[in-house]
Parts: C-alpha cells; structure tokens; sequence
C-alpha cells in the first residue's frame, strides 16, 4: 500500500518571509528549509526549520514543519515530539494532527494514527489528504468496511486523485472484491496512462482473474513506461504464455530474468515459454539457472528432467526426476517422468516398478495407467496390458493411442467388434491416425464388411503413403481376398 499523504503546510510565518533582504545578504533559514524539503533532503531541512524556530520558539508552524521534516528522515520521536507542541499551541491545526497521525502509523500505532486523522478531519471535514490516509489505516487495521467508506469520501473529495483509486483497489483485492478493484485501477490507469506501476498493478488483476489478454496489454502498458520493472516483464511474459504465445513469452521473461536475477518465478516461467516454444537448449539452462536459486524446487526438477529426456539424455533425466520425487512425493508428473526415463535408457524393470508405484499412488491418473499398460504390452502380458489401458479409458477417455492399442488386443482374442469400435474411436480422436485406419479395416474385413474395410485401407494410405500395412491390405481386398494382415 502506498505511503500515507503529508500535509503541505502553507501557513504564512510572521517576519519571516515578508522581510525584504539587501543584496547578498543570506535567505532566512525557514525560505531554505523550504527548498532543501522540497528538494527531498529532510536532513538538512529539519537542521534548517530548528534554526528558524530559534527565531521564534513557540511558532506551532515551525514546530509542525520540524516534525514532517523529521517524520520524513525516519527521526519518529523527534517528530511525535514536535508536532505534538505544535498542537499544544494549536489544538485545530488540522495539518499537525495529520502528520502526526502519518506519524503514529510508521510506528505501527494504528489506533492512535487513526484517532489523529478524525482529529483532522474534525477541524477540516474536506481535508482530503487527512481522508486519504484514515482509509489507508483502517485497511492495515483490517477494518475494511470503514476503509471503504473512507475511501468513498477521499474520491468523492478529490476525483482526480490516482492515488486514492489505487489504495481503494488494493483494499477491495485483498478482500476479494476483484471486480471492483479492478474498477478502481482501471480509473486510475485513465489518470495516469503512463504510468507504470498503476499498469502493473492492474496487470496483475487481470492476470489473477485470467484475463490473459487484459493482463498482456496492461503489462505492456507497464513496460513500456517502464522497461526496467522486472516484475511488469514477468507479468508480460506470463500473460503471453498463457494465451499461447510462446516465442513472445520469451522475451519479456529473458528480460526479467536479466533484471532480477534472483527471481526464480522469471527463469522457471522461462524455462516453460523456451520448452513450449522448441527451444530446448534454453529450457534447459533457464531451470538449472532457477534451480541454483531453488535446489530442491518439485515442478522445476520435474520439468528439467522432461527437458532432458526430450534431448535424448534418459539416463541423466533420471536424477532431477528422483529428486522431485523426494521433494514431493505427490507430484505425479515426476512419477510418470521418472518411469519413461527408466525405459529409454533402457531399464524396463525399474520402469516396470516405477509404473505400479505411479498407479498405486494415483489410481486416478489416466497418464500412470497408460504407462503401465504400455509396459504390459511390451512384455507381451496383454490380458494386464487391457486392463490397464481400459482403466485409463475410463478416466479420461481421449486418448487415440490407448484406444488403437486396445484394439489391438481384441484383434488378437477375435474379439472384432470390441476391437472396430476402439479402433473406430481412435480414428475420430485423432482423423489422422493412419494405423487406426488399417486396423479398423482390418477389423471390418473379419467381420465381413469388405466395402468398408476397403475404404478404411484407401483412407490409411491417403493419411500415410508409406503405411506398408494398409498398401498390402489394399492391395488384397481389391484382388478379393479375404484375409487381412494387421
């Protein structure tokens, strides 16, 4: 949440500013103060302000410009003792009893800060400033609907005001109201278009709201103003991937990776947007790079070990996928990972055992059960094999390759029409599927549906010219004859 607002503090001092001064003669201390506070140098502006109240000891305006100056150098005692004199002298000096309340809220004084702004407000109902920050300190006190209402009133009072709309949107996210928190950002992006942090901020709602492409735009906006945020180029990079925009995700997320470099979100989501976009090599150095931030990270050890088996490195895929496990042994991901490494590099009986383990683990994984079935068949234990594979059917059953290998199986037990509708299945998941075309003609033909079973033969070789099965296949029914060769 932003900074609480300060009380500008415009009070004409008597004898101070109003004296003509000969030429060369030195500017009074207070018109120096002045200039060293607005220049941001509190330091020297309280040295200066203390000079000016030597000048005139009981002057409650002096005394309330020590206490900002000294509230703004972090010197929290020094300005709760000034700008509480100050309203010894001047109980409705509304400005003191502002500052002093900003005064008690960096001390984390929530309750007393919040009394001094009803002070202030008390003396000055439109101080909008005073308004602004009570509805800052009932948000940190968690009482969000006076929050609100203050900040109702502090946009009512100053409409033009970025700052409130901000704060207001902040409050109404952190409760769950993100709809209008949105609102609010979006007002204040209108006030200040350029500027970036209000772009991220409402980047970052829209992304959590998976408003992906809102999210990217605002994000652009974010870093555009502002090339050098690192967090608006995750964002960026982030949205842009989830929208499917992989090469584009890239960039803005090298580019965060670049700016902080211990920010293992940017070099993890990263290593996502390289893999999905091809780049292999990079997905590879982006999660060893995260990893060094994050050793023992599940999802980026898991992920590191995927990269690697698709570079054909099996063997060494085998520790990171380990070491997921170990992490989180819940991460089924890294189970059914580590179980195709065991069998690319050649280790079916570690395959095997990783496979039970998965589907012991996870009966409800479509993946594990595939994977166990797709064991079984290799090893020729087909009667297991069917029942894995119809047991991952059952959980999810898009899944062209279980359904063409299930019918596989059917074919071999004569079980024909079990085996032209899985087949028959596989053809309308994936149109593509050159071999579920031979097989279900094959299928047809043992049933007597010789047309058909040609047509489906035709369709194979029109997918696939070199599928050799469906040419010999065709090549025989359209001499009429009768037995078919799978």
């Amino acid at each position: 949440m932003r900074a609480v607002r300060f009380a500008a503090i415009m009070l004409l001092l008597v004898g101070m500013s109003s004296v003509l001064l000969a030429q060369g003669a030195e500017r009074p201390a207070f018109d120096r103060a002045i200039d060293a506070y607005d220049k941001g140098d509190f330091v020297e502006a309280r040295r200066l302000f203390l000079m000016a109240l030597d000048e005139q000891p009981e002057h409650p305006v002096i005394m309330c410009w020590v206490g900002s100056a000294a509230l703004q150098s972090g010197e929290l005692e020094e300005a709760e003792k000034y700008l509480l004199a100050a309203l010894n002298k001047k109980p409705e000096y509304a400005e003191a009893h502002n500052n002093l309340g900003n005064t008690y809220l960096a001390q984390d004084r929530l309750d007393l800060a919040v009394a001094q702004y009803k002070q202030a407000l008390e003396q000055n109902p439109d101080y909008a400033d005073a308004q602004y920050n009570l509805a800052n300190a009932y948000a940190l006190q968690q009482n969000l609907e006076a929050a609100f209402k203050a900040f109702n009133r502090a946009a009512t009072l100053a409409p033009d005001d970025a700052d409130v709309r901000i704060n207001f949107g902040h409050a109404l996210w952190q409760s769950g109201q993100a709809e209008k928190a949105i609102r609010e950002y979006e007002t204040a992006s209108k006030m200040r278009p350029d500027d970036a942090n209000v772009q991220n901020a409402l980047g970052t709602l829209y992304l959590d709201r998976g408003e992906n492409a809102k999210a990217a735009d605002a994000f652009a906006g974010a870093v555009a103003a502002q090339p050098g945020l690192a967090s608006a180029q995750l964002g960026l990079g982030i949205a842009r991937y989830n929208l499917g925009q992989y090469s584009e995700a890239v960039g803005p997320l090298s580019t965060a990776a670049q700016l902080d470099a211990a920010n293992f979100a940017a070099k993890y989501n990263l290593g996502l947007a390289s893999a999905a976009a091809g780049d292999l090599a990079g997905a590879e150095k982006a999660y060893r790079d995260a990893l060094a931030l994050q050793p023992n990270d599940p999802p980026c050890l898991n992920n590191l070990g995927w990269t690697l088996q698709q570079t054909d490195r099996s063997a060494e895929a085998i520790d990171p996928l380990q070491k997921a496990i170990a992490a989180d042994p819940a991460l089924a991901m890294a189970h059914i990972n580590l179980a195709l490494a065991y069998e690319k590099s050649g280790n079916a009986e570690a395959a095997r055992k990783q496979w039970v383990e998965a589907t012991t683990s996870f009966p409800d994984n479509a993946h594990a059960h595939a994977g166990l079935a797709n064991s079984y068949y290799s090893a020729d234990e087909k009667d297991s094999a069917l029942q894995e594979y119809l047991r991952a059917l059952e959980i999810e059953a898009n899944n062209p390759e279980a359904h063409n290998t299930a019918g596989l199986i059917y074919l071999e037990q004569s079980k024909f029409p079990e085996a032209t509708d899985h087949f028959r299945t596989a053809l309308e998941q994936n149109p593509a599927f050159a071999n579920a075309a031979n097989n279900l003609g094959v299928a047809l033909e043992h049933q007597g549906e010789y047309e058909e079973a040609k047509q489906m033969y035709e369709k194979a070789v029109q997918i696939d010219p070199n599928c050799q099965p469906a040419k010999t296949n065709l090549r025989r029914i359209q001499d009429l004859g009768i037995t078919a060769t799978g």
